[in-house]
């Protein structure tokens, strides 16, 4: 099938090594096949090799960025636990009075790290100048919680905040070092497409079996409603579509990203996610559901013979505790 995104380099690169073979074959030992830089078969199957290390090492970015996330939001519900109890004691036992007045605004879960960690910083500040009143006893929430222990994981959850950045610069390079590697097999294909026709005649098998490189010209084929959640028995995403009907349905296509956001730029096939027309939709999958709280967004992509393809709705995975 041609390429119709990150996902579909391999498959392409595949088909393209096999032709290749083929045409190496026909041409006899000595007589291979040579793009205009002298590169052989063996060039492109390096590269395929290369990509398939540097989308690994994507995917392994992606899941440590996932795990710096599913910490820090952790770490948040925990936080928001203890300010909420540290405004409580505070209105309980000052009521009116001028640190009643001097509360910060208890952040919320979804707020980014700025607005996240400053009411916690106030609040630490206005515990400790309470704790320093001689005429008062210091304040200790539920389980003898102390305002030190607030501290310590207000710094805890900014080191968690910066592991998450660096997890994600990390990720930036090792998606700018697959796409490299994927601009490189994309000319490396191209320049093959060129070739074929000077190498046979027209008319002949190996011409008029070279692989598309990009989809043809034609209608994008409707989507499928996806839909999909977590077994906690089995510990897997139960998934499942309602069926194409499109005439020139080739197949379907289970595609996923770690983490709440779907971006095609970084989703990859499921395993066993391949699902010939007429097969059966629905799949179970762990895939990228490693621990309690992790997120997976899954899509099903109707993929037509002309290489055309559509995505459905995104579906969005949670990992029950």
């Amino acid at each position: 099938m041609p390429i119709s995104g990150p996902a579909s380099y391999l498959t392409t690169t595949d088909e393209f090594l096999g032709h290749w073979e083929s045409a190496d074959t026909t041409l006899g030992v000595g007589n291979e096949l040579k793009l205009k830089d002298g590169s052989a078969r063996a060039v492109l199957q390096t590269k395929k090799d290369s990509l398939v290390v540097k989308r690994a090492a994507v995917q392994a970015k992606l899941n440590h960025q996932e795990v710096a996330r599913g910490d820090i939001e952790n770490r948040k519900k925990d936080l928001l636990v203890r300010i909420n109890q540290f405004n409580d004691k505070v209105r309980f036992l000052f009521g009116g009075t001028k640190w009643e007045r001097a509360l910060p605004q208890v952040p919320t879960q979804t707020d980014g790290q700025g607005v996240f960690t400053v009411p916690l910083d106030d609040a630490a500040a206005l515990w400790l100048m309470i704790n320093d009143d001689p005429a008062i006893a210091d304040i200790t929430l539920l389980g003898g919680y102390t305002q030190a222990m607030f501290v310590a994981e207000v710094v805890a959850i900014n080191a968690a905040f910066t592991t998450y950045t660096t997890a994600g610069k990390k990720l930036d390079v090792a998606i700018e070092e697959r796409n490299d590697v994927q601009d490189a097999i994309y000319e490396m294909l191209k320049q093959y497409r060129q070739a074929v026709p000077t190498y046979f005649a027209k008319g002949h098998a190996i011409l008029d079996s070279l692989p598309d490189l990009t989809p043809a010209a034609g209608s994008t084929p409707a989507a499928v409603t996806a839909n999909g959640s977590y077994d906690g028995t089995l510990q897997k995403a139960r998934l499942n579509s309602t069926e194409s009907t499109d005439p020139n349905l080739f197949q379907y296509e289970w595609r996923f990203c770690i983490g709440p956001s779907y971006s095609t730029d970084l989703e990859a096939l499921v395993p066993g996610g391949n699902i010939p027309a007429g097969g059966n939709r629905e799949i179970l999958t762990d895939i990228g559901l490693t621990s309690p709280g992790s997120v997976v967004t899954f899509r099903m992509y109707v993929i037509t013979t002309t290489g055309n393809e559509k995505g459905s709705n995104t579906v969005t995975v949670v990992r029950a505790a």
